[in-house]
This record gives structure tokens, sequence and C-alpha cells, in this order.
């Protein structure tokens, strides 16, 4: 399929003005989340965290997000809608990646050093179970039904699948070369970005089955576009956001950006992917009707990773 077949694809109307929604933006270097007007494109509240946050998650109903600082073992809850720090929690450890189930019920973070999966209770930040992974759980990533937990074991050079009612280790499947970003929203599959092997592998959930798809210098953050048989992908290295077409299993389409991108998040709703663009303190918007850019919003020093309240 050629790169306009691909982009005709996504060309549903999308490309009206932007609806209202939020984004936060995690700054490593600044130790602060910004609140950004998805519609305005503007910094609208800036929020001091702990020094070096890494990971970050919202509770179902976008009220609370959580944020992990490995450097010191804390757990941080920041409520959204009044945008200041509520609680924090000394929980051990090196606590990076981080996923809310989807019923509200639990946290489930990875810690870095520790080769394990905490449990937390979002209420209290009191841990209540932990689980023996693969080396250096990175990203985590939540089936969207709420069954299963995905652990992208970055040491292991493999992926954990994680039973949640159980919270027992189901299987660990090997996937490429330091696997870091993850994305379970497909309903089919599960997508992991092997940082140090230049692909992406593609996890089939039903069977466990990878298939890998190359052609980056390093691939740090994926995202499915929902409704599409296409993945985004950013190219930490080689400065681009990459437009996969699953089914024929090839890049299409190469956005240049620069910056060192890093996380990237997929607005179904609007049609629009924002990338947190690590060494130029910016995210980017990106209009997926005819994969361009549709601004550039100025942050705070270092972001990393984001999460988005429609």
């Amino acid at each position: 399929m050629s790169w306009r077949a691909a982009l005709a694809i996504l060309a549903l109307g999308w490309s009206g003005t932007a609806a209202a929604g939020t984004l936060l933006a995690v700054c490593q270097g600044a130790a602060e989340v910004d609140v950004i007007d998805t519609a305005a494109r503007t910094v609208s509240a800036r929020v001091k965290v702990d020094k070096v946050p890494a990971g970050i998650t919202l509770s179902p109903d976008g009220a609370s997000a959580f944020i992990t600082h490995p450097d010191i073992g804390l757990l941080t809850h920041l409520d959204v809608k009044t945008r200041t720090v509520v609680a924090t929690a000394r929980i051990g450890g090196q606590p990076f990646g981080i996923a809310a189930a989807p019923d509200g019920d639990a946290l489930y973070v990875g810690d870095w050093s520790g080769d394990r999966i905490l449990r937390v209770d979002p209420r209290t930040l009191a841990v209540t179970g932990t689980l023996a992974v693969g080396r250096a759980p990175a990203h985590l990533a939540i089936d969207p039904e709420g069954r299963t937990l995905y652990s992208a074991d970055r040491e292991s050079d493999a992926v954990s699948v994680i039973a949640l009612s159980a919270f027992t280790r189901l299987a660990s499947i090997p996937v490429g070369r330091a696997p870091y970003a993850l994305d379970a929203t497909s309903p089919t599959r599960v997508a992991a970005a092997d940082v140090r092997g230049g692909d992406v592998a593609l996890i089939t959930k039903s069977n466990h089955e990878v298939t890998r798809i190359g052609g980056m210098k390093m691939p740090y953050g994926v995202a499915f576009v929902p409704g599409h048989d296409l993945l985004l992908v950013t190219d930490q290295q080689g400065g681009t956001l990459d437009l996969i077409d699953l089914s024929a299993g090839t890049i299409t389409k190469r956005l240049r950006l620069g910056g060192s991108p890093e996380s990237v998040l997929v607005d179904g709703t609007t049609g629009r992917a924002y990338v947190a663009e690590w060494f130029a303190n910016r995210v980017t918007v990106v209009t997926l009707d005819d994969f361009t850019i549709a601004a550039r919003i100025p942050v705070c020093d270092g972001p990393r990773v984001m999460a988005l309240i429609p």
C-alpha cells in the first residue's frame, strides 16, 4: 500500500476544530507536569512535583493522575481538577512504568531495579501485592477489558503477560532487543518498541505469536490508531514519527520532527496525535488526516511521557 492510500484510510472528516480536552505532559528535567488545553494548544497550568518524574497514568474517571519517581522510590497522586499534589508515598525500589486498572481498584507499578510489579491501592498508595517478572520492567499496559497486564521487561528482551484476577504471570514472550514502550489498546494485538533492535514487535493476544517490523533507528513510543490497521511509532534517534500499515507490515510515511521524540498518544475522537519531544521542550500536534504538523506547543524542560483526558 502506498503512503497516499494509507492516508486516505485516515481521511474520515477529523480535520475540524479541535475538541476541548486536557493533556498532561510530564517533564523529567523540570520536575513538573504541564497541563495543556488541547483546543487552545497552550499550557494552562504548571504543577511542580518531586524530582525526576518518569511515568504517568490516569484514574478511569480522569480525576486523578499518578506519577512515578524511580530515583527516589516515590509515587505521587495529583488531583487533575485542582492541579495540586494531594499525596505522595515512598513505595520503594525504582517505580517506573505505571498503569491503572479500568475498574479503578488498583494501580500497577513496574519496579525497574527490583524486577517486579507492585500492586498499589490508589486510595491509600499502599502496596498490596508484588509479582516477579523479567529484568528491568519498563512500561506497562493493560488490556481494555481489564483482564491482562503486559510488562516490557527491557533487559530480558521479553514481554510478561500477567493475569490480573489472580495476579500471576502467565507467560514471558521474547520480542526483540530491549522492549520499552507498549500499547495494548488494540483488540487483538500488543505493540512493543524494541529500542535496541530498531523494530516494533507485534504480539497476537490470543496465541502470543510475534511478528516484527523494522526499519527504525530507535523506536521509543507506540500508539495504535483506533479503528484502523495503523500504528504510530516515534523514532528517537531518527527524529521522526512513523506511520506503519499493519496489514502490509511496512512504514508508509515518515514525518520529520527532531528534538528526540519520545512518547506518542492518539486522540481517536479528533484524529490528532501528540508527540513529546524531549530535547526540544515541546509537544507537537499532528493531524492524522494528512499526517502534517498542526502545532508545536512549548512546554517545560524534558517532556517524556503524557496522559490525555478527552
